[in-house]
């Protein structure tokens, strides 16, 4: 019985870390995509000083989760995701407003990307 017990609490503990997991995950997006609309925003009305402050923070915020989002994503996933992220900087310093939109969606699908294999499915399941 005790075995059976100690199964059942691992099992909780299991599921209880999971859900933590996937809470995380979901509040960084929410605060990272944030940012990025009121970068794209500010894009939008050529204001490229306040586009840049609003992007650092979404960059720091991605940054600062490093020590989980190297453990709980798969490297690729990350790999381009910090390449998004990389080339919107760029396309913000040039000043390029055109090419902003396309980057910004670019960095937006990426996150949703992963958020989207973060949440448990019955394809991801079974």
């Amino acid at each position: 019985m005790k075995r059976e017990l100690a199964a059942a609490a691992l099992l909780l503990a299991l599921l209880g870390a999971s859900v933590a997991n996937l809470l995380y995950y979901d509040a960084l997006t929410d605060r990272i995509e944030t940012d990025l609309e009121f970068s794209a925003a500010a894009v939008r009305v050529n204001d490229f000083t306040t586009a840049r402050k609003a992007y650092n923070q979404a960059e720091q915020r991605w940054l600062e989760a490093k020590g989980f989002t190297h453990v709980f994503i798969r490297h690729p996933e990350l790999d381009d995701t910090s390449d998004a992220f990389f080339d919107l900087r760029q396309l913000l310093d040039e000043e390029n407003r055109e090419a902003c939109a396309a980057a910004f969606e670019k960095l937006l699908y990426h996150l949703n990307n992963i958020d989207g294999m973060e949440h448990p499915s019955l394809g991801s399941v079974f």
